[in-house]
């Protein structure tokens, strides 16, 4: 009983805190996810149009 309910203190802990953690740092995760997808992109339209 008591093992049970720790284990669900425990995950209900992890969810708050990995909660936490995405409302913190989403915005500048997002941002250099979208810098990066960017420079991908026009990394791939220059070696299409050298190869044109």
């Amino acid at each position: 009983m008591i093992k049970c309910v720790a284990k669900s203190m425990m995950l209900i802990g992890i969810g708050i805190g990995a909660t936490i953690m995405y409302q913190k740092y989403s915005k500048p995760v997002m941002k250099e996810m979208e810098k990066f997808a960017n420079k991908t992109i026009k990394k791939i339209d220059r070696e299409l149009e050298e190869m044109m």
